[in-house]
């Protein structure tokens, strides 16, 4: 997969180097040169010293080949600019960091595919190291309006032992995997939850609450 990252700070930086590990075809655009030089001698990857803001810097990226642009600049104004500009251009997936959550609607009225909001998503884990109530915190997406967590089934939990399609989960969310042991178990209509599944639930942040105290019971 070729993937074109705008930003090369922390996030930025360590994405890079976990793409390109799985084999991914990576290119980074840093703003900054003298941390444009750094990354290129730490990365296998090539690096663009330019703003994802600017449409030439995109080119020289070969955005007209990626397959998927990842904007994680500080600046919200340069991840809309190169979410825009890739859109236009026909990338197929857009995926966005907002800095401030109340840009969100804008990242959504850009047709941005994901857009993570990174204070929600620490927000998150800070809560369930301080609960350790069996709920994890994974994403916070959707300019912080919606959720991805992992929860335990708990054993006085309603659900333990009923198929899928027979329980009550709210219409803004749903349940995107189970991982029993070592399965990983796609849900579907007729899968029995059982005690113990820890089971990754998506959507929007209020559904996927009640959703989180249903499942642990």
């Amino acid at each position: 997969m070729y993937v074109v990252i705008v930003g090369g700070g922390q996030v930025g930086s360590k994405l890079a180097k976990r793409l390109t590990n799985r084999g991914h075809n990576v290119v980074l655009i840093e703003k900054d040169e003298k941390r444009a030089h750094e990354l290129a001698a730490e990365l296998d990857v090539l690096v663009i010293h330019g703003s994802g803001a600017d449409l030439d810097a995109l080119k020289d990226a070969g955005i007209d080949k990626a397959e998927v642009l990842v904007a994680l600049a500080e600046a919200d104004e340069v991840n809309l600019m190169a979410c825009e500009l890739s859109k236009k251009l026909g990338v197929r997936k857009v995926i966005s960091r907002v800095n401030d959550e109340e840009h969100g609607k804008m990242f959504e009225g850009m047709g941005v595919d994901i857009a993570v909001s990174l204070p929600s998503a620490a927000v998150m884990l800070f809560e369930k190291a301080v609960t350790g109530a069996g709920v994890y915190g994974l994403l916070g997406i959707g300019g912080g309006k919606g959720e991805v967590v992992e929860v335990t089934v708990g054993p006085n939990s309603k659900v333990v032992g009923k198929e899928i399609k027979k329980i009550n989960i709210p219409k803004g969310c749903t349940l995107a995997m189970i991982t029993r042991g070592d399965e990983l178990i796609p849900p579907r209509g007729e899968t029995i939850i059982q005690v113990g599944d820890l089971i990754t639930v998506v959507g929007k942040s209020n559904d996927v609450l009640k959703t989180t105290k249903y499942l642990r019971g």
